[in-house]
């Protein structure tokens, strides 16, 4: 049951459409067994078993023996009128009209039926993408890529499959219903037989469903490590071919491969296995359902004729159809259940940068920023800044140097609030930033990372990104500024040029370009410069050195440098050395004092 809660979670908005479907599959369900129920009268007239009634009932009562009694008053003036042969005619138009009826309604409950099924994995997958744009950064580096799109894909497309058979949960038991009530207004007594061995039948269906859904769970687990095999050699393949590891990657595939095609092999020979065992379960309640009726056909006092007898046995493998459907469905939900519960694990995972209710607006500072006591580890098993305070006023630019892994790139990480200390806090103009809006701290704030960031998209949209309806005469002054302007009027297409997969079609400087135009055109009041310039050529260097100084005029900014000679001019260096600030102060100050600034500049020299 707790299968169904998680998909009626989602199919809940779509609960007028439910109303339809269900409406028209029931008015389906009826025409349907009125199709079976206009044998009884055709073999009576073949069988000359006609009852003849030549007064119509005074009153109608929905009884099986009032109709039975209006139908053999109609059938007795259509044979004394003309003759048996087109009784059977208006008998055949009957039948013609109600599965043209059926067929209507039946076509109905699955137009209605449409929308929810192309609809709940839109909402899926509209749902998890919105969680995924609003989780902290950390909590993408505790997963692996590779795994969330197998959610965002191969599991939403499980849940497309379970609402394909999701029609099959309402229509189904719509049909056996009316059908058993058919077979019971035909015959009571063999209608019992069979309800009592139908229990039998869903007690062994449903072990096998809860099987199923232990094995798709499993099959999506490593189908996301598969995805994340491709993504790692998708990212690493120079280091894969320069290293000859093709032969390592390959084994390791294909052992994540194998077995995934053997899991996939069980829950597969486990669905297929619904069909056969259903025809075989219904086989067996219908070989015990014809000999008892044939024993009460043959008894003088068994109160079934032989007509009732073959539209039961008719009646009752209708049944087989949609309680076989209803059993591949059944296994459907259980698997779409599975799918939904990977995908939840994102939908509902903790986000632990979160806004406060009463988050205060800001749209500008006038002091500094503040970090006041600053610890932080990415687990406990190891802090990577210890009790680390300084200022940035407004308007400085202030440097952090230091080894690597000595903390710095967690500090630029912790003013946006992509993660969130353990002790201490940052302030802006002496309020927390945890009191403030995210959307707002963040739009003050400009990033230019060491790894050039960018979309498979235009150079226009790129500049642009995160501006609506951006102007022409700005993302081309923002270029200008980024000493990019030149390089993309070179370009096939200019501004309208689609620079591939993370800008994979221009070069490492050119993206680096691009990059700073996007942080020009956004005009943030923070700047943060994390290595900016350390992956590039001399002239690139140039190049991007002065876009940075165009970006940094009259900009708060915070620059993270392994090269020294970008930040000589900093009005404060911080030197940092595993997660403490160790020194401070201007460049010729820190050369003074002989320490450990002094070591990285002579080395640098060297």
């Amino acid at each position: 049951m707790s299968d169904f809660k998680k998909l009626w979670k989602y199919l809940s908005r779509y609960k007028k459409s439910l109303v339809l479907v269900f409406i028209f599959n029931l008015f389906g369900a009826i025409f349907s067994f009125g199709m079976i129920a206009a044998i009884i009268p055709f073999l009576n007239i073949l069988f000359d078993n006609t009852q003849q009634v030549h007064e119509i009932p005074e009153t109608f009562v929905l009884t099986k023996d009032s109709l039975q009694l209006y139908l053999n008053y109609y059938m007795t003036m259509v044979i004394e009128r003309w003759d048996k042969s087109i009784a059977l005619v208006f008998i055949c138009l009957f039948l013609i009209a109600i599965t043209f009826l059926k067929d209507i309604f039946e076509y109905l409950g699955k137009y209605f039926n449409i929308p929810i099924v192309n609809g709940v994995p839109r909402d899926i997958y509209n749902t998890a993408y919105r969680k995924i744009l609003n989780l902290p950064v950390f909590f993408f580096t505790n997963e692996r890529k590779g795994d969330i799109m197998s959610r965002m894909s191969s599991d939403i497309t499980i849940v497309r499959t379970s609402m394909n058979s999701f029609i099959d949960l309402i229509k189904n038991p719509l049909y056996i219903i009316v059908y058993f009530i058919g077979i019971v207004i035909i015959s009571y007594k063999m209608t019992m037989i069979v309800f009592v061995l139908l229990p039998f039948m869903g007690i062994v269906t449903g072990k096998i469903g809860k099987s199923l859904k232990r094995s798709t769970n499993k099959t999506q687990k490593l189908q996301g490590d598969i995805l994340v095999y491709i993504d790692e050699t998708l990212s690493g393949l120079k280091v894969v071919k320069i290293f000859n590891g093709a032969k390592q990657m390959l084994k390791k595939f294909e052992k994540g491969s194998n077995a995934h095609y053997r899991e996939m092999n069980r829950a597969n020979r486990k669905s297929s296995l619904a069909h056969p065992l259903t025809d075989f379960l219904i086989v067996i309640i219908l070989s015990i359902a014809i000999f008892s009726g044939g024993k009460l056909v043959l008894a003088d006092d068994g109160g079934l004729s032989a007509e009732a007898f073959i539209a039961f046995v008719l009646a009752f493998t209708q049944i087989a159809s949609p309680a076989k459907s209803f059993t591949s469905a059944f296994y459907n939900i259980k698997q779409g259940a599975a799918g939904i519960d990977r995908i939840e694990m994102i939908i509902n995972a903790e986000a632990k940068v979160a806004e406060k209710a009463d988050a205060k607006e800001i749209k500008s500072f006038s002091q500094s920023i503040d970090l006041n006591h600053i610890t932080f580890g990415y687990n406990s098993e190891r802090t990577i800044l210890k009790d680390v305070s300084f200022s940035i006023p407004k308007g400085a630019s202030v440097a952090l140097v230091g080894q690597s892994g000595s903390g710095k790139t967690t500090i630029a990480n912790l003013i946006p609030r992509f993660y969130e200390p353990q002790q201490g806090n940052i302030t802006i103009d002496g309020i927390s930033i945890n009191d403030y809006k995210l959307s707002d701290l963040r739009s003050l704030i400009g990033i230019v990372t060491q790894e050039s960031l960018l979309f498979n998209d235009t150079v226009f949209n790129n500049i642009a990104f995160g501006i609506e309806n951006p102007d022409k005469e700005k993302v081309i002054e923002a270029a200008k500024l980024a000493n990019a302007h030149d390089f993309i009027m070179e370009m096939e297409n200019g501004y309208e040029t689609n620079i591939g997969d993370q800008g994979g079609k221009i070069s490492g400087g050119q993206r680096q370009r691009l990059c700073i135009a996007r942080a020009i055109m956004k005009n943030p009041e923070i700047l943060i410069l994390d290595e900016a310039t350390s992956a590039l050529d001399t002239e690139s260097e140039r190049l991007v050195q002065e876009a940075l100084s165009n970006l940094m005029k009259d900009r708060t900014s915070l620059v993270i440098a392994h090269r020294l000679s970008t930040i000589k001019n900093s009005d404060l260096i911080i030197v940092m050395n595993e997660g403490r600030i160790v020194e401070s102060g201007k460049h010729e100050e820190l050369i003074t004092l002989n320490g450990a600034y002094k070591r990285l500049h002579d080395l640098q020299l060297i």
